[in-house]
């Protein structure tokens, strides 16, 4: 085990036997869709996740020994807290580290544009720790994310908070290399530090939101809960004021050094757009977002359209990020278009991604845009966290929040009539669903065979418990 995470561990108490204990649910969980090549793509990333639990937590994956605050978080929230808590659990615990006298989400570094303050997206970690907590209703870990997520915050607003412009400074969430940003910036911390990512906006967007929901569920004092509501309410206004482009339909990939807007359409920052809460309301926006991405044979690129000058740039600089495809950016949009109800949407990026897994049998890190991708990058963990959460939460539309799950699948007409998937373990329940009929619109919600009008499933029960949907 990773030095860090055993003395993180350690300290908090977690004995060696049950941090190393192999952690697997009772029973299997199963995927029936009457497509066999859609289970079969289940059953792969379910297999990958399970190799990529080393000593009891996640590693990257194949060619990465190690993991980083956003790999982790980014996995646990797309699938790894509902379907592997201890290991979850374990990995963020190791996300954390020293700010002066306080503890904060640990920022993960590149070899390009260094770390903190130039790379600013440790806040993620708050948005995995709420999927865990959710999935599994530990108020300890809760405890301690809670405290992490508003000291992480306190840092970014003395670090990396521009008061003229009211953003947050820093480079994009995941994408840190040269190839991710024009050839100016190549090797440029400096210059990458002046410049205001949407996805590292939206990231402490929903650091604030998670924060007051984290605070409601601990009973933290009312003043305490507000004043991060009302942070986020700022952040939203100035995002939305400043980085929408009117004329191109969508949100600006990076406000530069300059103040001005790369007219660059970006997959991950506008999926947490559409999924952050209570961000964006407007439908006339929403509606743009859906209709001017732009999509691949397989699906969503990472950046669009590709950053040409980086192409003459110097060694790696075309490697990686300029315009390529990657499977949990793409699960993350798939999602987005479920919550929305857009149905060819999903069903585009669902498919896209299930092709580029057949591609090599297995679900690697990223694809180029012709469907091929590097062998030393196979098996990578948010991949295959991807798929599942396009099952589970697309597909069968499971929602979790603080107190139970909301269900909103959405089925492409591809899918056989009745889908199911079981021995879902959530809390201390397991949970079997089946959908049936085509659509985004549920005619019929049972709980037990008991109509239920709501579409809720409440996290206090215990046991086995089935869910079946009928789709208008």
């Amino acid at each position: 085990m990773a030095p860090r995470v055993s003395k993180v561990l350690a300290l908090l108490g977690v004995s060696e036997a049950a941090r190393l204990r192999p952690v697997a649910n009772k029973k299997e969980v199963i995927f029936s869709s009457g497509v066999q090549e859609y289970d079969d793509a289940f059953n792969l990333a379910m297999k990958e996740v399970g190799q990529n639990i080393v000593d009891g937590r996640f590693i990257a994956g194949h060619g990465w020994d190690t993991l980083w605050t956003r790999d982790t978080a980014y996995a646990v929230e797309l699938a790894g807290g509902l379907f592997h808590p201890e290991p979850s659990k374990v990995s963020l615990l190791a996300c954390q580290q020293d700010a002066g006298s306080s503890k904060v989400w640990l920022q993960d570094e590149c070899g390009h544009f260094g770390g903190w303050p130039k790379l600013s997206d440790a806040i993620v970690g708050a948005q995995g720790a709420w999927a865990l907590y959710k999935s599994s209703g530990d108020k300890e870990f809760l405890t301690l994310a809670y405290n992490l997520t508003k000291n992480s915050l306190t840092r970014a607003e003395q670090d990396v908070y521009e008061k003229s412009s009211g953003l947050f400074l820093g480079c994009s969430s995941f994408m840190e290399s040269n190839s991710g940003y024009p050839a100016k910036y190549a090797m440029r911390g400096d210059l990458v530090g002046k410049t205001k990512a949407l996805s590292t906006n939206m990231l402490h967007y929903n650091g604030y939101k998670i924060g007051s929901l984290m605070g409601k569920e601990l009973g933290a004092a009312e003043e305490e809960v507000k004043s991060l509501e009302d942070r986020a309410a700022k952040l939203r206004d100035a995002v939305r004021e400043r980085m929408w482009l009117k004329d191109e339909g969508h949100y600006s990939y990076v406000e530069d050094e300059e103040n001005k807007l790369m007219p660059t359409h970006e997959g991950l920052g506008s999926s947490l757009v559409l999924l952050a809460p209570e961000f964006e309301t407007d439908p006339k926006r929403i509606a743009s977002m859906f209709e001017t991405a732009h999509r691949t044979e397989f699906g969503m690129p990472c950046l669009w359209p590709k950053f040409d000058d980086v192409e003459l740039a110097s060694d790696t600089a075309t490697y990686y990020h300029n315009a390529r495809l990657w499977p949990f950016v793409q699960s993350y949009w798939a999602i987005a278009a479920a919550r929305h109800g857009r149905v060819e949407d999903f069903s585009k990026e669902f498919n896209g991604v299930l092709k580029l897994s057949q591609k090599g049998n297995t679900f690697a890190e990223f694809y180029e845009v012709n469907g091929t991708h590097v062998d030393e990058r196979q098996r990578q963990l948010w991949s295959d966290a991807g798929f599942l959460g396009m099952v589970h939460q697309g597909l069968f539309g499971m929602a979790l929040e603080a107190k139970g799950v909301r269900f909103t699948p959405v089925k492409p007409k591809e899918m056989g009539d009745t889908i199911s998937l079981k021995n879902i373990p959530y809390r201390k329940m397991m949970l079997d669903v089946s959908v049936k009929g085509h659509g985004a619109s549920i005619k019929s919600f049972k709980l037990d065979g008991e109509e239920q009008a709501d579409h809720f499933v409440s996290n206090g029960l215990e046991g086995t418990h089935s869910v079946e949907i009928m789709l208008a």
